[in-house]
């Protein structure tokens, strides 16, 4: 299993540079970080015709997290963090088939300080 992790600094604006990477390396699971846009504007279809279930918890302008993933994720959580701000984006799953918690964080607040935390049980 190939899992990746990638700051693309705008989603949107680097459509294309992680096209072709997907297509190129196609890992299962692309953890992706400061996305810069809601879901309203993600670009899901560019990843659906490439065969990638996205999960967002983006923010307008900065931060936001996403997890692109070849296999259907159960049981998304995006309330890990009671942040009155919400500076931060935290996405926790817990996957289907092996039923183990897996927590794929990647999360940066307003100052850029990084606050970054990675467990994945496979």
């Amino acid at each position: 299993m190939i899992i990746s992790s990638w700051n693309v600094n705008s989603v949107r604006a680097r459509i294309e540079n992680i096209t072709n990477y997907l297509k190129k390396y196609s890992p299962d699971i692309l953890m992706i970080q400061e996305i810069k846009t809601e879901e309203a504007n993600f670009p899901f279809d560019d990843f659906k015709k490439l065969k990638y279930d996205s999960y967002v918890f983006g923010q307008k302008g900065y931060n936001g997290v996403a997890i692109l993933s070849k296999n259907k994720i159960h049981n998304i959580n995006t309330n890990l963090i009671k942040d009155k701000f919400k500076e931060k984006s935290k996405i926790k799953i817990l996957d289907g088939k092996e039923k183990k918690e897996n927590e794929l964080l990647k999360s940066f607040n307003k100052n850029k300080k990084k606050i970054k935390k990675t467990i994945i049980e496979i």
